[in-house]
């Protein structure tokens, strides 16, 4: 559907030249939601950019089904656009319109009779949840409902891909989650190819199907998401997950002085993480009778992504040495990725 090669944007600045994009390559497959998440100053909204040449790349090829959209004359360029809709933090709403003039703003020159403009306009309205406003202004409605009419207005020319720019990203949790629902039901109703970007993990963990991360302009890891949240490579993609899962509040309630669970210096501290199959099996209690240990889930996490269930644990085993080890080669014949936590630092910050 989509596919991005070599492509670059590079911009000229009092301070000499900014690589924003840098050699990024790219596959979006038809009908899918593809998530890409980045810190501040990633790339990732000019990346997104790109795609429909609002931004022009340095270099590379933007292709959309089959045809490269950097080589087209720019009157081609405007109606292959037509056929990318586009959604944005802020809405970008003309305050000036009421809501069916913003949505029906796109269609001026398509042709349509002002009743086939009508019929079209309040079917969009309806689709997105907000019919009874089709007379009120901007200003009257809730954020939430502000992105309802950007969704509709970028729906207006019946886009084969959506472009969604941190489209959740001024909106509450409650808000948030009732935007993600409804891009998923547009996504699954209408075929709809959805390209979103985000700086929240869990954003992407609700709706997408697979994902990259971006750092320093470059794509750092892919995936799908079930892979991507249960086996994560890159450190940046790892801090991502963490704060999604709340880990660092868990490590830190780890560290306090108080030492709760009497983490002791023999101890071996682990994250387990498993997919699949093995979210259902009896293994912890397995392990502690068949190798005489004690292991105590300091942590769970389980999620279903991509109609995938994932999971995680912090486990700390106590006995020898030789049965702990054991224990571990146990959980990784069973599938189940072990990492070993440096216990010798939490003892140490805890008895400081």
């Amino acid at each position: 559907m989509i596919e991005l090669i070599g492509l670059r944007k590079n911009f000229e600045g009092k301070e000499g030249r900014v690589e924003a994009v840098r050699d990024v390559e790219l596959k979006i497959k038809a009908g899918e939601i593809y998530g890409i998440i980045g810190y501040s100053g990633a790339g990732k909204s000019t990346l997104i950019r790109c795609i429909n040449l609002l931004e022009r790349p340095t270099a590379g090829k933007v292709i959309l089904q089959g045809e490269d959209l950097t080589t087209l004359p720019e009157k081609e360029l405007r109606n292959r656009r037509k056929k990318i809709g586009m959604i944005f933090q802020h809405f970008n709403l003309l305050n000036s319109r009421t809501i069916y003039s913003n949505v029906a703003y796109p269609l001026k020159g398509s042709g349509l009779t002002k009743s086939q403009e009508q019929e079209k306009v309040r079917r969009l309205l309806n689709l997105v949840g907000i019919a009874d406003k089709e007379n009120a202004y901007p200003n009257q409605l809730s954020g939430g409902q502000k992105q309802r009419v950007a969704i509709a207005r970028a729906l207006a020319n019946d886009p084969e891909v959506l472009l969604c720019d941190e489209a959740t990203s001024a909106l509450d949790p409650k808000t948030t989650r009732s935007i993600l629902k409804l891009l998923k039901e547009l996504n699954q109703n209408l075929g709809l190819t959805i390209v979103l970007i985000t700086h929240e993990m869990t954003v992407i963990k609700e709706i997408c199907d697979r994902v990259s991360i971006m750092e320093d302009g470059r794509i750092i890891e892919s995936g799908n998401v079930a892979q991507v949240f249960s086996s994560p490579k890159a450190q940046t993609t790892k801090e991502f997950i963490d704060t999604a899962q709340n880990r660092d509040k868990i490590f830190d309630f780890l560290t306090e002085e108080a030492n709760i669970f009497d983490i002791r210096p023999e101890d071996v501290l682990t994250r387990v993480s498993y997919t699949g199959h093995a979210v259902g099996a009896a293994l912890i209690s397995e392990v502690s009778r068949r190798f005489s240990l004690d292991a105590s889930i300091l942590y769970g996490n389980l999620e279903i992504l991509s109609h995938v269930p994932v999971g995680e644990l912090l486990v700390l085993f106590r006995g020898t040495a030789s049965n702990i080890e054991k224990g571990i080669d146990y959980f990784t014949q069973n599938k189940l990725q072990v990492e070993v936590i440096d216990v010798e630092y939490i003892t140490r910050k805890v008895s400081a």
